[in-house]
């Protein structure tokens, strides 16, 4: 077995169409295209698990540089699950935000201890989404619109 390396996107670019790849292997954001995850990539804090050249774990941060980072989009490729690596990636991903004051993430109830062994605490607060319709609509379709 190879070893697993794990770099911030500073030290290995992350290429979106990788990203692409293991949110498909992971049945996420279908929806999601190559540039948007491109434009992503861009503004986000992000870490990347590596078997040699191919991505096999992800994750990123939004944050105001300060006072708030969200941790988003962890995963790790099913053929590299328990190894430890979903592990190294929080870490990484929480070393990358030490300075912030407050990390945040959002995670399903099967995770919660996953998360609590890496030092983070369940909240009370609930989580609420608001999906804006215009930032799903494709180019074609806006264009299509205006006909």
């Amino acid at each position: 077995m190879r070893p697993i390396t794990v770099r911030t996107y500073q030290e290995k670019n992350i290429p979106a169409a990788q990203v692409k790849q293991l949110y498909d292997h992971l049945g996420w954001w279908p929806e999601r295209t190559l540039a948007d995850i491109e434009s992503m990539l861009g503004s986000s804090i992000a870490v990347g698990a590596w078997d040699e050249d191919r991505l096999v774990g992800f994750v990123r941060a939004v944050s105001d540089g300060l006072f708030r980072a969200y941790i988003e989009d962890m995963g790790v490729h099913a053929d590299y699950r328990n190894r430890g690596l979903g592990r190294e990636i929080v870490d990484r991903i929480t070393a990358e935000l030490k300075n912030i004051h407050v990390v945040s993430l959002f995670c399903e109830s099967g995770l919660v201890d996953f998360y609590q062994q890496t030092g983070y605490k369940p909240t009370r607060q609930v989580v609420m989404h608001k999906s804006h319709e215009a930032a799903k609509v494709t180019k074609g379709e806006k264009n299509d619109e205006r006909a």
